[in-house]
């Protein structure tokens, strides 16, 4: 239970960041791509897909970090976005947005 709200939290921190964009983690992995915690497009110059692995204790493993930036790749290629790929870490479990 806790770890779905802190998960809420943090997807709605993120998604107020720009426009959030759902992505099926069913297409994803029938691909053999990473699942993507949260994403969202954002505008500065130009737009951006920006793509957030939360993390809270470890670091993704090396084959889940290439899952991730394959995922990241093709939904790059796909949207016709340039995209970007970040790994936060919540420095506590008891708060989610404390990174």
């Amino acid at each position: 239970m806790l770890g779905q709200i802190q998960e809420s939290l943090q997807t709605k921190h993120f998604h107020s960041l720009g426009i959030p964009v759902l992505i099926s983690s069913l297409v994803l992995r029938s691909k053999g791509l990473g699942q993507i915690d949260v994403a969202y497009i954002q505008k500065t110059f130009q737009w951006k897909l920006k793509i957030i692995e939360i993390k809270t204790k470890t670091v993704p493993s090396r084959e889940q970090w290439h899952r991730l930036l394959r995922a990241q790749d093709f939904l790059g290629k796909v949207l016709e976005m340039e995209s970007k790929l970040e790994v936060k870490f919540c420095q506590k479990d008891q708060d989610s947005l404390f990174f």
